[in-house]
């Protein structure tokens, strides 16, 4: 310990002891787990709006990206995990970009946004238009429910 600093954790040869390739390594798989969740949490909101299905699934798929986009605008549009790796040593601190090519991962923001936009419209479309669910939910059909009618299945009066 030279002038009562701590020595690194690891120590790989030929890279400053400030560096931690490893950890960005480890970020950098995280930040791709939790992005490949994301996606496709957003891309099941835009097939079930396709096709009308409202259940739990669709609802913890809503909160996942809530929760995601909630976390980046709170941190002024950047991902938490960017300033993370480049305190770990990333020379660039986007961990996206090494499992992604760049221009997919600087435009994530754009193209995601629109997919949510496009998901919420077809949401929308559907609880408008009255279509739900074709088939009862597993726990409604164990308890011998009726399957739930849309607009044009409704019996007359």
């Amino acid at each position: 310990m030279e002038n009562g600093t701590r020595p690194a954790p690891f120590v790989v040869p030929g890279v400053p002891n400030d560096r931690h390739p490893l950890a960005v390594v480890i970020v950098k798989f995280v930040h791709t787990a939790i992005f490949l969740g994301e996606l496709g949490s957003i891309l099941w909101l835009v097939v079930t709006g396709l096709i009308g299905r409202r259940d739990r699934s669709v609802a913890i798929a809503a909160v996942a990206v809530a929760a995601e986009a909630t976390v980046f605008l709170l941190n002024d549009r950047v991902c938490p995990l960017t300033p993370l790796a480049e305190r770990l040593g990333a020379t660039k601190g986007s961990v996206s970009d090494i499992f992604l090519p760049e221009a997919v991962a600087r435009t994530i923001p754009v193209w995601s946004t629109g997919l949510l936009v496009l998901a919420a419209l077809l949401h929308l479309r559907s609880t408008l238009d009255g279509r739900g669910p074709a088939r009862p939910s597993r726990a409604s059909a164990e308890r011998g429910d009726p399957a739930p009618r849309g607009r044009d299945q409704r019996e007359d009066p």
